[in-house]
């Protein structure tokens, strides 16, 4: 039976069951091959200059796209009532898990031109960071040291045939093949769309790259590439973009996947690369934003890679996509199910305050669809961003428990204030530790916007979160009268990852906040950090098969100090029932309740926050009461 986890914390969650089974999905072609176009060296990269040119609208004004704009509009009505008359309710839930603890941080990449950020940071396993934003690429080490500043992506990448604007940035750390991969595109229209591949050549980015364009129009029709995301195994590259159509409608047209060989990549040699397409889940409901959920701990993931699809707009189904088969297996398939979630909608747009005037001005809080996932021990992480309970946005967050075809969900709100573009990494101990940290970016009423994180535990517990850091202005790029559209852009998504080898989990976030610096007043600026966990190594409950042949139910040890087990041969399937009792019959903690078919099992609890004292333990199946059982904690 599988491993199954637990700890003595209350926590808030929804536990729901898969209503498809899986169905196959998806249509590849290919292989085909790209050669390489450019590579350069640490000399090549030590000069730059800045670009002057600012993100066009209509490209990231999806609310339009996928008809949220009036809904939008009135949920903003509704904010402005609830801020006007102070309102609010209390936040969620209560937050019990310790505090992530802020470590070295510094400033970061600078926002010369373009809006918004779309941050994303990687470090290696040697301690280099490699941090994106939409003007540019630089290079640091993990004491904060600069190796490379405001190199912007036309002098990173030496190509003279690639004069389009060059944006959405996304950069990952191979933690296997130690190696940096950085993807971003190239064009706003069908015929200068390019999806541009950088693989660093060591694990140091200072050593140089190698450099490949893959059509952002794949199908040689109306359409280019909008908003990638990226993800490896041990063999491939898989990239995910959303193709849209040329002016003046930009309508939206379908997804896709490239999935790409690693190792010619890394060796400077013509990549080899398939495309995925049809990509639609069990209900008709057609593929967007698809989040490759690579392994969390920087593991092997042999020949598989999951991918992660919420709505933009509203929706009651996570949905979960799978590929099986390296680009060069001969039977590669595609696979997609659907797993019902609590209802969620696309957040009203958030606000910020002007510290000089106390003039209120908007931004933009995106869409809901996945903003970030992760894969570890056969669970999927995922996040993303939607209205809370208080009418503000919040924080949410999932895990499907592939096991048990399960889906456990938690939000994060709170009332009055704005929480968006949620990035999450692994911050556990171990595959089995399921900790997780949260970088966001946060604005309301009362403040300008800045970065923060949080953290949940094991058990879906979220810590308090913390300012990484405060904003020193409001943000006005989009000002009329050359830009009369508002709110203004805040950001499509936040930069996190884990630094696969520390022995304390650690992971490092780059976020957006506002920056009144040179040459560029009221814009934003990027400031990194490490994050580090503040818990203890967590301690995991197995179930386990045992030799015991009748239906005694054995506690022990008695008295326990760390571990204590729960053993017996459960001889009819059913709901079993494990509660623990303080001496005068209050219930301190469910330890367990689940389905059990007939199997001889040993069921172990940390004691973890219990006192020294002497508890109860109730054991049932079926609402029928097996035995109850005194244990005495050291």
């Amino acid at each position: 039976m599988k491993p199954v986890i637990f700890s003595f914390i209350l926590v808030a969650y929804s536990l729901v069951v898969c209503a498809q089974e899986k169905s196959q999905t998806g249509h590849f072609t290919g292989p085909f091959s790209a050669p390489l176009i450019a590579t350069n060296n640490t000399q090549d990269m030590l000069t730059g200059n800045w670009e002057i040119s600012f993100q066009s609208l209509y490209k990231k004004n999806k609310s339009d796209i996928f008809h949220t704009k009036a809904l939008k509009n009135k949920k903003m009505e509704d904010k402005i009532k609830a801020i006007r008359a102070q309102n609010f309710n209390q936040p969620m839930h209560k937050t019990t898990a310790n505090n992530p603890i802020i470590g070295t941080n510094f400033k970061g990449n600078e926002l010369k031109t373009w809006t918004p950020t779309d941050n994303s940071i990687a470090v290696s396993n040697s301690g280099y960071i490699v941090s994106c934003v939409n003007y540019g690429i630089e290079f640091y080490d993990t004491a904060g040291t600069s190796l490379l500043q405001n190199q912007t992506w036309s002098s990173f990448i030496p190509d003279t045939f690639l004069q389009s604007a060059k944006y959405d940035p996304r950069v990952l750390y191979d933690h296997i093949h130690q190696r940096f991969i950085v993807v971003l595109l190239h064009g706003f229209s069908s015929a200068t769309s390019k999806v541009l591949i950088c693989f660093s050549k060591t694990d140091n980015p200072m050593d140089g790259w190698n450099f490949y364009a893959l059509s952002g129009n794949p199908y040689q029709d109306t359409s280019w590439t909008d908003y990638p995301t990226i993800g490896v195994s041990n063999d491939d590259l898989f990239i995910n973009g959303n193709r849209f159509g040329d002016a003046p409608n930009y309508d939206w047209k379908g997804t896709y996947i490239y999935q790409i060989g690693l190792s010619e990549g890394y060796a400077g040699s013509p990549i080899q690369f398939g495309l995925w397409n049809q990509i639609v889940a069990p209900n008709g409901e057609e593929g967007i934003t698809l989040y490759p959920a690579m392994n969390g701990q920087g593991n092997s993931m042999f020949e598989k890679m999951y991918f992660v699809h919420l709505r933009p707009d509203s929706g009651s189904y996570v949905y979960l996509y799978e590929i099986n088969g390296k680009l060069q297996s001969p039977n590669k398939t595609m696979t997609s199910s659907m797993f019902p979630i609590p209802h969620y909608e696309v957040c009203a747009n958030a606000f910020q305050k002007d510290p000089t005037t106390g003039f209120l001005d908007s931004l933009s809080t995106g869409s809901a669809w996945t903003q970030n996932a992760f894969s570890l021990n056969r669970n999927i992480h995922f996040t993303y961003t939607a209205e809370t309970q208080n009418g503000f946005c919040g924080i949410h967050y999932g895990r499907i428990l592939l096991d048990s075809n399960k889906v456990l969900t938690s939000s994060y709100g709170v009332a009055g204030t704005d929480l968006a573009y949620p990035a999450i990494a692994s911050l556990g101990y171990d595959s089995l530790d399921q900790n997780v940290g949260v970088a966001f970016l946060r604005s309301d009423s009362t403040i300008t916007p800045e970065t923060g994180i949080v953290t949940i535990d094991n058990d879906m517990i979220w810590s308090t979160m913390q300012t990484v850091k405060a904003g020193d202005t409001m943000v006005n790029i989009l000002y009329p009268p050359s830009y009369a559209i508002q709110p203004e852009r805040w950001g499509d998504y936040t930069g996190i990852n884990r630094k696969y080898n520390s022995t304390i989990p650690q992971v490092w976030m780059a976020g957006a906040y506002g920056a009144n610096t040179l040459p560029r007043r009221a814009s934003y600026g990027t400031w990194i950090a490490q994050i580090k966990t503040n818990d203890a190594p967590y301690t995991p409950v197995t179930i386990e098969p045992i030799a015991q042949k009748n239906e005694t139910v054995n506690l022990f040890p008695n008295p326990a100090k760390d571990i204590f087990s729960v053993e017996f041969d459960n001889q009819k399937a059913g709901k079993v029932r494990i509660e623990l009792f303080s001496m005068n019959g209050q219930l301190i903690k469910v330890l367990f309740d689940d389905y059990l078919n007939p199997s001889l099992c040993r069921i172990s609890f940390n004691k973890f926050m219990l006192t020294s004292g002497n508890y109860v333990v109730s054991i049932t199946r079926n609402n029928q009461l097996l035995s109850t059982h005194k244990l005495a904690i050291q």
